[in-house]
């Protein structure tokens, strides 16, 4: 793995843990759009940082993941924009 790989695979984890503690509702108070807008940011540098990497499974492993990471956000934000409206 080189610089690329890792530097993507700690956004993913960054993104998990992140989103846990969305999960676990914690309270943020007026870090709670900052919260929200970085869920979305570090899967996406995630995935720019993959197409960077060397060829082989794991650069492509690293890009699906972190995209499936940013279509999670993605779905759960416009539920809660949904739920939000009503």
């Amino acid at each position: 793995m080189n610089k690329y790989s890792i530097f993507s695979l700690a956004t993913l984890v960054i993104f998990i843990g992140l989103f846990y503690t969305m999960l676990s509702g914690v309270s943020l108070g007026t870090f709670g759009k900052p919260f929200i807008i970085s869920m979305f940011l570090f899967p996406l540098l995630g995935v720019f940082s993959g197409l960077k990497a060397k060829k082989g499974i794991m650069k492509w492993l690293l890009i699906i993941l972190n995209i499936i990471a940013i279509c999670t956000i993605g779905y759960i934000s416009l539920l809660a924009n949904g739920i939000a409206e009503n």
